[in-house]
Order: C-alpha cells, then sequence, then structure tokens
C-alpha cells in the first residue's frame, strides 16, 4: 500500500491483556434488570430511539447541524436531535420498548436520552407516549410549556400542545404521572384530562378522558400490532425493532446458535447483511450504519449474522434477565485493521480504472466480539459482547484487537465482503451503489479488526445519506420555554472526543474534505440565573426548571394543597383500568363504550386544540411502511362546526387510602364545590409561527358561604374559530 492515508498515524485505543481474556457469556438483547446499574464515566448510552415510522413530511435536524432534513427510517437518534411532523403527517419512534408517536404540526425534541433517563421536549402539536415498563431508577419526562409531565409508572400519556404555547391538556389512559409547574406538584391519574394554562398549574378544563379519536384509534392499532408480535417471545422489547421482524422473516431452531431469524423480504440474490444502507458519523459512537430495509435496525446493532445452509441468518442469542441490551453502531470487522479505530484499514480497490483508497468491511458472527473505537470502561465491554453462543473459535484469537488470523466466521461466506471508495464511506453514500469488486486474496495478508477505522468526520458525515428540507419545526419554537425538572444536558455532539482524537491522529481521506470536530456547546446550554420562583433552579434558555424537592402539592385550581387530597375528577374504574396486561405491557385504553363526560366532545379530537385548517375529517396517511394490522381506517371525525362546549366539572374530594407512591394520604375537610359555569372552548392552534398568547383567565368572585371567601378563575369566552378544509393528503416524502 503506498497511498498517504494508508498510513495514517493514529492512536490506537489499549485494550489490556486481561480485557481481552473477559469470558462472553449471556447476550446484550435482554430485557431491563430491576435496577439499571449507572454507567461507568465516559461510557456512551446503552439506549438511542429509532424512527421506525412515518407518514407524510417528516423532517429531522441530527444534534450538531443547523438545517432539516427530511427523516430516513432506521437512523439511531439521540440526544439533541430534533423531529418535525408536518401537516398530515404522523409518525412513530422507540426508545426502548416505550413507542412514541407523534401527530401532524408537532415539534419534538429529544433533552435526554441514556441509560436512566428519557426526556423529551414538545413545544407545538401532539405526543403520545406508551411506556410498557418503568423499573426503579428509570426517568421519563415530557417537557412542554405549561407543565412538566413525569411518569410514575407504566402507562399511556399523551400531551397536546396549542400552537401559540398558552396550553397544554394532558390525557392519561392508562398508569399515573405527576405534573410540575411553579413551586407545586400535581397528582394525575388513568383516566383523566386536564387542560393547564400558565406555569403554575393552573387548570383551564378537566375531566374524564373523551372518547378515542383517529390519532388513539391510530396508536391503538400500532400497540395491537406489537401486542401480538411472535418476535417479542425471541428477542426482548428493549430492543428497537423487534416488532418489524414479523412481516419480513421467519424464526427457526438450529444446532449451536439457538432461535435465529432469516429474512425473507426484500432480499435480492447475492444479499449479505451491511450491504444496503449507508454510513454516518453519529455521535458518541462515531461511525454508525443506517440500513435501508424496513427492518434493518435490529438485527446491524444488536446479536451477530451467520451463514446457513445458503442463506443469511441474524442470531440474536438466547434472552437474558439480568442485563440490558447495548446498543452498538455496527457489528462489523473492517478489512485492512480498525479495530479499536486501529490505523490500518485501507484496502485497494479498482476505481475509474485505477488502484485507489478504499474501506471494506463484513458481518461479525455468533461469539466473535466487537471492539468499540470510543472510550468504554471493562464493564462496558464485557456487556455489549455479552454473547452465549456454542462456537469452535479460540477465546484467546477472537478476543484480539487485530486479528491476524483470518479465524472470523463470515470472512469467506459468498458475498460477505462490501467494499466501496473511500470518499464514499466518509460521505454516506449509498453503499450498495458504491460498492466495488474486493479481490478475495487480499484476506490472506490483510489484518482485521472489529471495530471502526480511524477517520475523522467531514461535514456530509453528520448527515449521510439525508436530503436538505425545507421544511422544519417553526423558528420561534426553539425560543419557546418549557417547564421542567431537569436542566439539559450537553449533546455529545458538541463535546466529540472520538472525532477529536480520529482527528489528531491525521485520520483524514484525501479529496474527502477537512474533518469537522466540535468541542463547544452553543450559548443555549449556558445556565442563566432564575428569577427566583420558589423551586425553581438556575437554568438554561429554553427551561424553566423546577427543584421536586422544593414543590408543594397543589390542587385542582393550582392553589397549594394539603397532601394532594384536592385531586381533579376521578376516572370511573380507575382499578380496571390500571390493571396490567399481558406480556407486561401498560394497561389498556378505555374503551370506546366507557363511561364519557362530555358526550358531545366524541368527535372533537380528543378535545384538544387542534391546528388551524386541519380538515373536518382527519385523513389518514399513506403509511410508510404500513402493517396489516393497520387496515381498518378508523372512524371520521364530526365536522368542527358541531362540537359543544364542554361542560364544567365539579372537583372531587379525594379518596381514602394512599397516594399513588405509597403515601398515606391525610383526609381534611373537602374543599367547597365549584360552581358550575360553562367553560370556554379549548383554544385552537395556530400554524404560524407568531406567538400569539390568549388573555388570561380573570378571577371572578364566586358566591361561596361566608367561611368560603375564595376567588374562582373563570375562563373568558373566545368565539369559536372558522376551520377551512384542507386541501387532499400529499405525502413529500418521497425519496
Amino acid at each position: 500500500m503506498t497511498t498517504t492515508f494508508r498510513r495514517i498515524r493514529a492512536t490506537a485505543l489499549s485494550v489490556s491483556a486481561a480485557l481481552a481474556m473477559i469470558p462472553l457469556t449471556g447476550l446484550a438483547q435482554v430485557p431491563p434488570p430491576t435496577a439499571p446499574a449507572a454507567a461507568a464515566a465516559g461510557d456512551p448510552p446503552d439506549r438511542v430511539a429509532r424512527l421506525n415510522y412515518f407518514a407524510g413530511t417528516v423532517t429531522l435536524e441530527p444534534a450538531g447541524l443547523t438545517d432539516w432534513s427530511y427523516a430516513v427510517l432506521n437512523r439511531p437518534l439521540t440526544t439533541g436531535d430534533q423531529l418535525w411532523a408536518d401537516a398530515n403527517a404522523r409518525a412513530e419512534l422507540h426508545a426502548g420498548s416505550t413507542a412514541l408517536r407523534l401527530d401532524q404540526q408537532t415539534a419534538l425534541d429529544i433533552v435526554n436520552l441514556n441509560d436512566t433517563t428519557t426526556q423529551l421536549k414538545v413545544t407545538q402539536g401532539t405526543l403520545s407516549a406508551h411506556v410498557r415498563a418503568l423499573p426503579a431508577g428509570q426517568n421519563f419526562e415530557i417537557d412542554t410549556p405549561n407543565v412538566a409531565l413525569v411518569a410514575t409508572s407504566p402507562g399511556l400519556f399523551r400531551v397536546d400542545v396549542a400552537a401559540d404555547g398558552s396550553s397544554t391538556t394532558v390525557t392519561l389512559r392508562a398508569g399515573n404521572a405527576t405534573l410540575y409547574g411553579d413551586g407545586g406538584s400535581f397528582q394525575m391519574s388513568a383516566g383523566q384530562q386536564i387542560q393547564f394554562v400558565g406555569t403554575n398549574l393552573q387548570q383551564q378544563t378537566g375531566g374524564s378522558a373523551p372518547a378515542l379519536d383517529a390519532f388513539d384509534q391510530w396508536i391503538a392499532s400500532r400497540d395491537r400490532a406489537e401486542d401480538n408480535s411472535i418476535s417479542a417471545r425471541y428477542v426482548s422489547r428493549e430492543i428497537p425493532g423487534y416488532e418489524d421482524l414479523d412481516a419480513n422473516g421467519t424464526w427457526r431452531s438450529v444446532p449451536n446458535y439457538g432461535e435465529v431469524w432469516v429474512p425473507t423480504v426484500a432480499v435480492s440474490a447475492g444479499w449479505a447483511p451491511y450491504h444496503e444502507g449507508h454510513w454516518a458519523w453519529v455521535a458518541p459512537w462515531g461511525w454508525t450504519w443506517v440500513d435501508d430495509a424496513p427492518w434493518g435496525f435490529a438485527p446491524f446493532h444488536y446479536g451477530r449474522w451467520a451463514y446457513i445452509d445458503r442463506s443469511w441468518a441474524w442470531v440474536p442469542g438466547p434472552v437474558v434477565v439480568t442485563q440490558s441490551p447495548v446498543y452498538a453502531p455496527a457489528l462489523v470487522a473492517f478489512v485492512g485493521g480498525g479495530g479499536g479505530g486501529g490505523a490500518h484499514w485501507g484496502v485497494d480497490l479498482a476505481i475509474g480504472g485505477a488502484v485507489g483508497a478504499g474501506v471494506a468491511w463484513f458481518a461479525l458472527g455468533p461469539g466473535e466480539p466487537w471492539h468499540p473505537a470510543y472510550h468504554y470502561s471493562p464493564t462496558y465491554y464485557n456487556r455489549i459482547n455479552n454473547v452465549n453462543i456454542t462456537n469452535v473459535h479460540n477465546t484467546t484469537i477472537i478476543n484480539n484487537v487485530t486479528n491476524i488470523h483470518n479465524t472470523y466466521i463470515n470472512q469467506n461466506a459468498p458475498g460477505a465482503i462490501t467494499a466501496v471508495p473511500a470518499n464514499a464511506f466518509i460521505r454516506g453514500e449509498s453503499v450498495a451503489q458504491a460498492a466495488r469488486p474486493f479481490n478475495a486474496q487480499a484476506l490472506a495478508h490483510a489484518q482485521i479488526g472489529a471495530g471502526a477505522p480511524a477517520i475523522a468526520p467531514v461535514q456530509q458525515s453528520f448527515a449521510g445519506a439525508l436530503r436538505p428540507a425545507n421544511v422544519g419545526a417553526p423558528a420561534a419554537l426553539a425560543q419557546r420555554q418549557v417547564v421542567a425538572t431537569r436542566a439539559p444536558v450537553v449533546p455529545p455532539a458538541y463535546h466529540d472526543t472520538l472525532a477529536q482524537r480520529f482527528a489528531a491522529g491525521g485520520g483524514k481521506v484525501a479529496g474527502a474534505g477537512e474533518p469537522v470536530v466540535r468541542t463547544a456547546a452553543p450559548a443555549a446550554f449556558a445556565a442563566a440565573a432564575h428569577s427566583g420562583k420558589p423551586g425553581a433552579v438556575a437554568t438554561p434558555a429554553g427551561f424553566r426548571v423546577i427543584n421536586r424537592a422544593q414543590v408543594h402539592p397543589v390542587g385542582p385550581q393550582g392553589a397549594p394543597g394539603h397532601g394532594n387530597e384536592a385531586q381533579a375528577v376521578q376516572a370511573p374504574n380507575r382499578a380496571e383500568q390500571q390493571a396490567h396486561a399481558p406480556n407486561g405491557a401498560a394497561p389498556k385504553p378505555q374503551a370506546e363504550g366507557a363511561p364519557r363526560a362530555n358526550e358531545a366532545n366524541e368527535g372533537h379530537e380528543n378535545g384538544v386544540p387542534r391546528p388551524q385548517g386541519e380538515a373536518a375529517e382527519h385523513a389518514q396517511p399513506e403509511a410508510h411502511d404500513a402493517r396489516p394490522a393497520e387496515a381498518g381506517a378508523p372512524p371520521q371525525h364530526a365536522p368542527e362546526g358541531e362540537h359543544a362546549q364542554p361542560e364544567s366539572q365539579h372537583a372531587a374530594e379525594a379518596p381514602h387510602g394512599e397516594a399513588p407512591g405509597g403515601v398515606p394520604q391525610h383526609t381534611e375537610e373537602a374543599a367547597p364545590k365549584q360552581h358550575a359555569e360553562e367553560a370556554a372552548p379549548a383554544p385552537h392552534a395556530n400554524p404560524h409561527p407568531a406567538e400569539q398568547q390568549h388573555a388570561a383567565p380573570h378571577p371572578a368572585p364566586h358566591p361561596a358561604p361566608a367561611p368560603h371567601p375564595a376567588q374562582h378563575p373563570q375562563a373568558q369566552q373566545h368565539p369559536a374559530p372558522q376551520h377551512k378544509p384542507e386541501g387532499e393528503h400529499k405525502d413529500e416524502h418521497t425519496h
């Protein structure tokens, strides 16, 4: 090898001899433990989110970038990434077993996603979260302009944020949650729906959750498909993408490897794993494989591949219940080295009639460890390589950082090795289109490393195959403040130590561009002094951080309460709604035949604000990867002109017994019932980015008895807006 790039000087990650001899037992694709262990300092998160479905125009702004791009399936999403679902669009992503669904005109930010915390920000639109499991030590939080929702049990939680940010409607179909505002906390239970204004837990309307609307029914159909997943018998629900294996392959048992999955759809002749997709740089993991197949997530970030009976099979390994699955960016071996970010990663390829620089790789087989290029602890290394597969390979050989004995299982399998020009690799071009023939004889003298090449990313590496989009979240939403109980963390994209190390070691490909390394966070992450609100702390721009230790329970109208005894109207049959479903699923949503608080609101899109201009009959978007379970179209909504104003609800006395957290509630004198008055209709969202604030409700004297001269807020009446039907839905995602 004579080219300069093949003599790149890189500081290879040292791996101790003791680490190399770590025994491989178990497998990193298992359900979460009862109490997740904290990651060692410097280890990357075990979890990522995966965009697994979208219909209509959905765009993405990855952390570190400033431009929106059209979203693609299977791209790992992590801290700092932002999603926008445009008009008539829907999207679904999974973070472990938690399903997140976005309705149209919704802005979602992933504030923090790690081993113990899922923190999301919604500044406009509708987000539904199905939290299937919430082990001790796990935290799930949704921050909105009016309240911060913190789940206290598994459940089905929905927030609807008005387009102007003036109100947030929270609906709990199952489970329990604590809502936080300025100096206060409020408990919500299954079957409730409450609309909040301001930031002090002031309630505009409240009552029982209404009948399922079209968005809820779509969610229910997605949940049914997951509940009935065959693959959940073989793969942990904590691995994103398990549900897509059912319709795209078959499971069978083979000697030595146990249960394996064989793809049967969209697999062309000569297909091999890690051949149809592209590479992208995603911090802190570095070079990450993004597969093109609708099912192409779980089999490329967990488990291993084996060539069995003239076909490729994914080997997830046996389920172990003692540790959580660990995400890997790509479980491959690079020809020419690459283990731990090694220097000798280049291969010779025929490019345009000449010999040029190339990168080649193949899938790791069962029992073969993968060596991260980023910093990791011995515990992390053991967990990410936690396999329990019978194989014939010498443990000492397969644990070497750079394997010079050519003992990898898949290196001689038909079509296993994929090679592309180095420029195509680093720029995230389509591998299937850029692939070049590889001379298998080169393996005889080549080093093979199960890790990643020590090449620093360039500007195109971060977007990969993403196409620039002219649609994204309105700019005003980036300035909208949300209530939170945790300050945002700086995304790894802004302190990319792996890219810095590769660049410092000379990891550059001639003609591909200069390395891009980010080491400074934007000013938005700098803490600013708070105005001194009770229970609040210093917070970065855009966040109103509430100190949980200093808040007090509040009553149904935002006034200080006593032990949370003054709660909103309790839902009927709560005990039945909170019963856990089979397979560890959260309780099912309330059936359509269940008692309803506001019969007139049955067709009113869950009784929450909707964007102006939304069609009276919400058209079901065309599915990008529709499933048979979704064949039945949801019923259409009643025309918005027929929506009746919801009736007011009386404040209910607290039930005797214990609070959701198990703390006994103290029974005190019941508060006087709220005067019955007709509430104003829920404000409809405005699709324009202009921040239009509704006038705050004016308190009106309550004709209460002398001993209770309290003031009760009365909702201001607003004229019902006129809705214009939208044009025919058009899916702009055509690539």
